[in-house]
């Protein structure tokens, strides 16, 4: 069963069946991106370090701070916690930040239970570089188990964000510009988040899409999906503002609440690189149980990074942990060439709220319950040339995310999707599926928006180009779905809009 819910666009419907192999939805991007039009799907290259339009840096100009230095000692039966503070406290110290470099070896930290303690890091231009994530290289190890602490956690301290003014007329999605109430404390290049909640605005979102009762967090004076998009100003004229980054919602005025400008919060260039992240988990003597006890999901998480700008993660493995690397509000953040393996425990990647986080080149092995993914509000996150395990279910953990998308992937399933009942649904609009090789034991079903059971799927109207699969799978509320069986081009959705965002040049026809 294929059931649509919007209408297909006329020009896909159009095109000649001998045309099918180039992706009829990248036609109508492509087209749609040189006569100033609304394409069916969200420009994506919006994402990465920079919006990916440089290559992540290099430390050659850094200064160094040696861990060993400030009395971590690799290899030793001594907790190095607040060694390595020590040096990143030194690394704030200086201008422009630095380095905090580990020697190979493997570091112990965690010498207790204290889930409050954590190895901080506040201030930006801040790397944590290790000699390499292979044998022979840094492993930082966590001992004890601390529920819900993570163990190295960026975060700016001080600054609370601003309500700076209101936005007072629709925009469109994918355009760039909104019309304010008054734009006298804006100036380009300054950061923004357009926030808003009502349960008006909610209805008016997904119509015509019923909402089931149980999300009960959509409902109400307070009620409604979160809406929180960050955005660059490029241009002010009088109270009209152009960012740089496209919208990748409708925003419609209603009378039930406002939509506002805040001021972004955020550290910039900070990295994590060439490091192993391990723990104990995998001497619990007990295998993962989704959702058992908050041992089995939250007693060892490596990575925190929230409300950054900028940064990154590459060339880092995270073994035998219950959770990898958690994001929120990440806005231009990359994590590439990074690998997920050992016991399996609960999530690998997760990306909230936050806007362009890109995750590239990496893989999840069937080592957490969770591939990476997002949720609560997240906006333009792409996982992109990634493999997942056989059965191991991509991470759409509800809170209403849009314009994702999923690049490239190979292996990796649906079903099993998180989040609590009043949360749901698991994604707004967008959820956009390229060339996904879905890889299962079993045959599958979807229907996207099922209301008839407590976990499953609600996920409005995705949009599918390209999709394989090693057993039948078949779709029931699917926005579309294009070229079920045969893998469309562009290969890469995600590197063929940057080229023609950087370049102006179509990839398919440069082949």
């Amino acid at each position: 069963m294929n059931k649509s819910i919007f209408a297909f666009p006329f020009l896909l419907m159009a095109l000649p069946i001998k045309a099918q192999q180039v992706s009829p939805l990248w036609l109508d991007f492509v087209q749609a991106k040189r006569l100033g039009k609304t394409p069916v799907l969200p420009d994506f290259s919006y994402a990465g370090y920079h919006w990916s339009e440089k290559n992540l840096p290099s430390l050659e100009d850094k200064k160094v701070f040696r861990a060993d230095d400030y009395g971590a000692v690799p290899n030793d039966e001594k907790y190095d916690d607040e060694a390595i503070q020590k040096a990143v406290d030194a690394a704030e110290a200086n201008p422009g930040g630095g380095v905090v470099f580990f020697s190979p070896g493997r570091y112990l930290i965690a010498p207790d239970s204290d889930a409050k303690k954590q190895i901080r890091i506040s201030k930006s231009g801040i790397v944590l570089k290790g000699s390499g994530s292979a044998v022979g290289g840094t492993e930082i190890y966590q001992e004890n188990m601390r529920i819900n602490g993570r163990q190295f956690l960026f975060k700016p301290s001080g600054e609370e964000p601003k309500k700076l003014t209101t936005i007072v007329e629709d925009a469109g999605r994918e355009s760039y510009a909104v019309v304010l109430k008054d734009a006298s404390q804006l100036k380009v290049g300054q950061d923004v988040v357009i926030r808003h909640r009502s349960e008006e605005f909610t209805k008016l979102y997904f119509a015509p899409l019923d909402l089931k009762p149980q999300w009960s967090r959509l409902f109400g004076t307070n009620g409604g999906m979160q809406v929180y998009e960050i955005h660059t100003i490029e241009k002010i004229d009088g109270n009209k503002v152009t960012f740089k980054n496209p919208l990748h919602l409708d925003i419609k005025m209603v009378s039930s609440a406002s939509w506002t400008l805040e001021s972004f919060v955020s550290l910039s260039e900070c990295g994590i690189e060439d490091l192993l992240f391990s723990s104990n988990w995998k001497s619990y003597p007990e295998e993962f149980i989704h959702h058992k006890n908050e041992i089995h999901d939250y007693a060892y998480e490596a990575v925190g990074m929230e409300y950054l700008k900028n940064s990154w993660i590459r060339n880092c493995e995270f073994h035998d942990l219950n959770e990898g690397v958690f994001i929120r509000s990440g806005y231009q953040i990359t994590i590439e060439n990074t690998h997920f393996r050992g016991k399996k425990g609960h999530a690998s990647i997760h990306a909230r709220t936050g806007y362009g986080v890109l995750i590239k080149d990496c893989s999840f092995n069937g080592a957490q319950h969770h591939g990476a993914g997002t949720g609560y509000s997240a906006v333009g996150t792409v996982i992109t040339r990634c493999s997942l395990g056989r059965d191991q279910n991509f991470d759409i953990h509800s809170g209403q995310p849009y314009a994702t998308l999923y690049d490239d992937i190979s292996g990796g399933v649906f079903y099993n999707l998180g989040g609590p009942e009043p949360g749901h649904p698991h994604h707004g609009k967008q959820l956009v599926l390229w060339n996904f090789q879905h890889q299962s034991a079993k045959d599958q079903h979807y229907n996207f928006w099922d209301k008839s059971k407590r976990r499953n799927y609600t996920i409005a109207a995705p949009i599918l180009a390209g999709f394989t699969s090693d057993r039948l799978v078949t779709f029931e509320n699917a926005g579309i779905n294009e070229s079920q069986g045969t893998p469309v081009l562009p290969r890469s959705l995600f590197e063929a809009q940057l080229q023609l965002r950087l370049k102006g040049t179509d990839i398919v026809k440069s082949r």
